[in-house]
């Protein structure tokens, strides 16, 4: 019985060639979309859940003293081993950082290049991270100072084949060391942590004889937890709180400043998603859950129009064959024997359109893959979760798409279908395949305002000016200890080219959207409860000339005056912050370092600029001169000789430095970054709108189709009485343009409730406006009457004569 359903669903779909390439066409499109975005969907959602230890980090967040707070995801060492021995319900901490400097020179023997994906960690990583090691021992590999473990595909790119265990190898640049291969683990996908080397945490510097984060980065490293079985994160954070409260509870500017801060312990599993709002944790990959979700939702569209396209193709050709299932019915078919054989062509559609979408992805993957900026932790094809998605997909489009149709046909009563067609009713063909083309539009309408929506903030963003000079500007890593010792004598030979105007060194450099140093900035007088939490940038005197940040009272810092190099220049939201006049600022002197530190003359207010992203409102900065530390250059350069200016500097960086190659960027660069998530989620949504109206392109240029088919006799009569080309063409037109306009209207409210809500995450936004539903909504109609008039067209021209002879 089954076989015969099969054959006959066949020949059915044979016989109607178009119709079920069609639909076979809508559905491969449809499926391959769904299983795509599902794909990442799945991918990114599966981010650190390969770590079964039950682990926490530790979060600070601190008022900043101007109605902002500001959450940190590293703290000091002294604070981790105080928390460690003195709070109950702490089983272990494991301390670690990531290298958060300039790039690194890899030598091992003809093998050179420069790397920055640096990790170090105390020895018990492994007993928190469940990364496999492909040789070495987890128990060991971190065991002492000098040891490494790298991942696999760093090992084949520096010992091809070899076994890589017990070499040597060299790292220089503003740190030198000498590690021995201890350990090579897997390439480590999904998960926050992205590293090609992980380091001891206790690893020395060899020139400078210090341990290089235990002691140069003691203030801003990251913690994770282990706690006692039955505690709670909460409980164990408001016991830290307790702690030092009551520790400090004889020092009012400790204890006030304590009132400022609040502490959690974030679930490792919440860390890719839920640490958008961390700083100084730049080093860790990151996800936004609400774009994923946008993402998921627009491939159920996807598939959803699909189904529709099939559901009304299917019900049209019924009415094609009421007298068939009339005669089946007279011959003695039941319904249930109708309603198979109905499904039977949805699957077997269904199962083309699925074996054509393996197909499909298997070639577009890659492409995907690339565009979305990732990689999956699967090959497609050993991916169980894509095959058993498959089998889903499979039975679920079968359903959605078969079921109606199937219950529609076999309900037909013989003597009705035999006699005079379909009884009218609004379920029964032309009401409901109303329904799913308005459907369609509403869902081709509400992406294409979307995008256009997104498009009108993300190019807001890239051309708002931002208070500083951004495409002009090249940054060099300083690297090198020859050139960190011959600074004037490079900084000379870089201003010997005519497209390089000027050069500074410093700490700190725009584009990161935070620096090295941050923390409450007290004015003469100032209780600490009450100091704005600022940004200190440590730069070159003549940095904030070279970036172009405009003085607006007082004066910047000037070469020639000694005493500068301890003063210092404020933001106006620091002044803001402080509730204070600029005039009342710039009488004052600031202290940054805590108690200890001297007291510094403000000199000078900059205009508010946006050094982090324009998701946030400016905060406070605070600008003092860079003393020994010089871990950057800023180089201004001629914007239309670019080339010219970096074989210049890469030259003089030769010159002095042999070994060490020169690295650099453009600051715009780096600012275009702080927006990748919108860019990639505008290029993605850019890229599925455009497949969804094609989708439903194709369902409406077959339902068209259809309705030409019945109306043909009509078109031709008209004609005869006088109809011209233009009156027949909107005939057949006016009903999917009246479909648009419902859905379109329908529409509006639900995208700009949607909108509004994704643009309440800017500091800085656009008004949302009509101009670009508007443009949505015209684009879409002119598709849609394209779509529809291709064939409208072709039956208005046709021979009367022919139409009205033809049964």
């Amino acid at each position: 019985m089954l076989k015969n359903y099969l054959i006959t669903a066949y020949r059915s779909l044979k016989r109607n060639k178009a119709y079920t390439i069609l639909n076979v066409l809508g559905l491969t499109l449809g499926i391959t979309c769904f299983v795509l975005v599902g794909l990442y969907v799945e991918n990114e959602w599966s981010h650190d859940r390969f770590i079964s230890h039950p682990s926490y980090r530790f979060l600070l967040t601190e008022q900043t003293g101007d109605g902002e707070e500001r959450t940190y995801g590293t703290v000091g060492v002294k604070t981790f081993n105080t928390i460690e021995e003195q709070i109950s319900g702490v089983e272990d901490i494991l301390m670690a950082r990531d290298h958060g400097a300039g790039p690194l020179l890899v030598e091992h023997d003809q093998v050179k290049f420069k790397s920055r994906k640096f990790f170090f960690s105390e020895p018990e990583f492994f007993d928190y991270f469940d990364i496999e090691l492909l040789q070495g021992n987890a128990q060991t590999a971190l065991a002492e100072p000098q040891n490494v473990v790298i991942n696999a595909s760093t090992a084949r790119r520096i010992f091809g084949e070899a076994n890589p265990i017990g070499e040597m190898l060299h790292f220089s640049g503003s740190m030198n060391f000498t590690v021995q291969v201890t350990g090579v683990i897997e390439d480590v996908k999904n998960s926050h942590l992205q590293f090609d080397f992980l380091f001891n945490f206790n690893l020395r510097d060899e020139k400078e004889d210090y341990q290089i984060i235990r002691e140069g980065f003691a203030n801003s490293v990251y913690g994770y937890f282990t706690l006692s079985e039955g505690v709670a994160p909460e409980e164990v954070a408001g016991r830290i709180k307790a702690y030092y409260k009551e520790l400090y509870r004889d020092n009012a500017e400790v204890y006030a400043a304590l009132d400022r801060e609040s502490y959690v312990l974030q679930p490792v599993h919440d860390i890719y998603f839920g640490s958008n709002h961390v700083t100084f944790d730049e080093g860790f990959k990151k996800g936004n859950k609400d774009n994923l979700l946008l993402l998921a939702t627009i491939g159920f569209f996807i598939l959803t129009i699909a189904c529709m396209n099939y559901i009304n193709a299917s019900t049209a050709k019924a009415i094609k064959r009421v007298k068939e299932i009339g005669v089946r019915k007279v011959f003695g078919a039941y319904r249930i024997q109708l309603f198979s054989q109905f499904m039977g062509e949805a699957l077997l559609v269904t199962l083309l359109a699925v074996l054509f979408s393996i197909l499909l992805t298997d070639l577009a993957l890659p492409y995907f893959e690339n565009f979305m900026q990732t990689s999956f932790r699967h090959h497609l094809l050993a991916n169980p979760v894509y095959w058993w998605g498959l089998f889903f997909i499979l039975i679920l489009v079968t359903l959605l798409a078969g079921t109606y149709p199937a219950v529609f046909v076999s309900g037909l009563k013989p003597g009705e279908s035999l006699r005079q067609g379909l009884r009218p009713g609004w379920l029964r063909g032309n009401g409901l395949r109303s329904l799913l083309v308005g459907t369609q539009l509403f869902f081709a309408a509400l992406l294409m305002s979307s995008i256009f929506l997104i498009l009108k903030q993300n190019k807001f963003l890239m051309l708002r000016e931002l208070g500083f000079s951004k495409n002009d500007i090249l940054i060099v890593p300083n690297n090198s200890q020859k050139v960190a010792d011959q600074l004037t004598t490079y900084k000379n030979e870089l201003l010997k080219s005519p497209y390089i105007y000027a050069a500074t060194t410093g700490m700190d450099v725009l584009g990161f959207g935070s620096t090295n140093n941050s923390g409450t900035a007290v004015l003469d007088g100032q209780s600490i409860d009450r100091a704005p939490v600022s940004t200190y940038f440590t730069v070159g005197m003549d940095f904030l000339e070279i970036q172009e940040i405009e003085v607006v009272a007082g004066r910047s810092f000037a070469p020639g005056h000694a005493a500068d190099s301890s003063a210092v220049l404020v933001n106006e939201a620091f002044v803001r912050a402080n509730g204070l006049s600029i005039e009342q600022v710039l009488e004052q002197r600031l202290r940054l370092y805590g108690p200890e530190s001297g007291r510094r003359p403000i000199i000078g207010v900059v205009k508010d600029f946006n050094f982090q992203s324009l998701h946030s409102k400016v905060a406070p900065a605070v600008f003092t001169v860079s003393g020994k530390t010089n871990w950057f250059w800023t180089i201004k350069i001629d914007p239309n000789r670019k080339k010219e200016a970096i074989a210049h500097v890469k030259n003089s960086w030769e010159a002095i430095e042999t070994n060490y190659p020169m690295g650099y960027w453009f600051l715009e660069d780096n600012i275009n970054g702080f927006y990748e998530e919108e860019t990639k989620l505008q290029k993605a949504i850019q890229v599925f709108a455009i497949l969804c109206i094609v989708i439903s392109c194709l369902g409406i240029y077959g339902l068209t189709a259809y309705t030409i088919e019945r109306r043909i006799k009509e078109i031709g009569v008209r004609k005869v009485l006088g109809a011209g080309v233009k009156q027949l063409v909107w005939l057949v037109n006016q009903k999917f343009v009246y479909l648009f306009a419902i859905a379109f209207l329908a529409s509006v409210p639900l995208v700009y409730y949607f909108i509004d809500q994704w643009l309440q995450s800017f500091a800085y936004r656009i008004n949302i406006g009509v101009s670009a539903f508007a443009l949505a909504g015209l684009t879409v109609l002119v598709v849609l009457f394209l779509t529809v008039s291709i064939q409208a067209v072709k039956a208005a021209l046709c021979n009367p004569a022919q139409t009205l002879r033809s049964e």
